[in-house]
């Protein structure tokens, strides 16, 4: 994680709070549809995942574009709480200190070599 980073989504003004769950809805949305986001589920996270999740099963018969500004708009509270929960900071330009992939496949080698 780069030192320069060091709010976390809670500190972001309203702007960009909205482009920072943008950007993890975009990578967020994916991992749903696979059936992938037990890494996330390490945290203490559950009742916001929960809620993000019920309401994109319900639009699975979106468009990916629709759906995704669906779940910003109606879910936008759950995202920052949960991202506010997984180890990220960000950057005073909105952007996470590690883009979210390499965030995943960080949490993916500390658990391969834990």
């Amino acid at each position: 994680m780069n030192d320069d980073a060091q709010l976390s989504i809670t500190q972001l003004d309203s702007s960009l709070q909205h482009k920072a769950v943008e950007d993890f809805a975009a990578f967020y949305l994916p991992l749903f549809d696979a059936n992938n986001l037990e890494m996330m589920s390490n945290y203490d996270v559950a009742s916001y995942m929960t809620d993000i999740n019920e309401h994109l099963t319900y639009g699975r018969y979106m468009t990916k574009a629709q759906r995704l500004s669906d779940t910003v708009s109606f879910s936008f509270t759950a995202y920052v709480n949960l991202i506010d929960r997984l180890d990220q900071q960000y950057f005073t330009s909105g952007n996470p200190a590690l883009p979210w992939n390499e965030w995943l496949a960080a949490k993916f080698a500390q658990t391969a070599t834990s």
